[in-house]
């Protein structure tokens, strides 16, 4: 046991610098991306009006966040995206499960649901309009269908790669439905979902933010089409940027929760 907690140390200090030499390119990528943007901009190589200087940018990004407005527009946003994505999680999970429990269900259903998976579920947007009505409910549907497709396709594909010997397990010991769900089945399925969780975040976003962006009267998406309607493109290119750091923020504190239930289950 201690041969093995000592290997899995040194593997781990071996990996750490590697993964801060591929940081430090990360970020000379993007520093570098930057200044020839910020150098094109100022030499008029990129027009005005698709591009300002990333300077430019940067400057209304700090100007625009203490701002009421953005307060305002932050806060739809974020509540749409969140609960989109907790109804998107939490009905991917019951349908996860219930492909995985009835095969017979999973086989029928599944192409359809790679299909939707595929398939721009943003097309639908009038017909849940004239549904619900002009308000946020058309939006959070769409932006939590988005979410549940990756999540219900990896919650049953990592319900399948369960173990056979987990299943055995829980019956010799007479473990009831809950046991089994929660102490066997989940903590075994957990590491091969979370992947699908994180797409499903993704998804939520890009479906309020274009949603917002065709119509709505609020949001930073509604904010990002009114400032290109009004050909503000330092404004435009700010608010886009903050739907950059939201997505980066949130997508790192679900990587950090991966690695650390990969490293537990290990």
């Amino acid at each position: 046991m201690t041969t093995v907690i000592e290997e899995r140390r040194i593997r781990r200090g071996q990996a750490l610098p590697m993964k801060r030499k591929a940081a430090l390119v990360r970020w000379g990528i993007i520093l570098g991306l930057l200044l020839l943007l910020e150098v094109l901009t100022r030499a008029g190589a990129i027009s005005p009006a698709i591009f300002v200087p990333p300077s430019e940018i940067i400057w209304r990004l700090f100007s625009i966040v203490p701002t009421p407005q953005f307060g305002r527009d932050a806060f739809v946003s974020l509540s749409t995206i969140l609960v989109a994505f907790l109804i998107g999680l939490v009905a991917g999970i019951a349908l996860g499960v219930f492909l995985w429990r009835v095969p017979t269900a999973g086989r029928v259903l599944e192409p359809f649901i790679v299909t939707g998976y595929a398939m721009p579920t943003l097309l639908f947007y009038p017909v849940l309009l004239a549904l619900l009505g002009l308000n946020a409910g058309p939006i959070i549907l769409i932006a939590a269908t988005m979410a549940l497709v990756p999540i219900a396709l990896t919650t049953m594909v990592a319900l399948n790669a369960v173990k056979p010997i987990l299943h055995k397990l829980a019956k010799s010991v007479s473990a009831s439905n809950r046991q089994y769900y929660l102490k066997v089945l989940l903590p075994a399925a957990t590491p091969l979902i979370f992947p699908g969780v994180r797409l499903g975040f993704i998804y939520a976003v890009i479906g309020t933010i274009a949603m917002e962006f065709i119509l709505a009267a609020s949001g930073i998406g509604f904010r990002v089409g009114f400032y290109y309607r009004e050909l503000q493109t330092a404004d435009m290119w700010a608010y886009i940027m903050i739907v950059v750091i939201l997505s980066v923020i949130v997508n790192g504190l679900l990587t950090a929760a991966e690695r650390r239930i990969r490293r537990d289950m290990l």
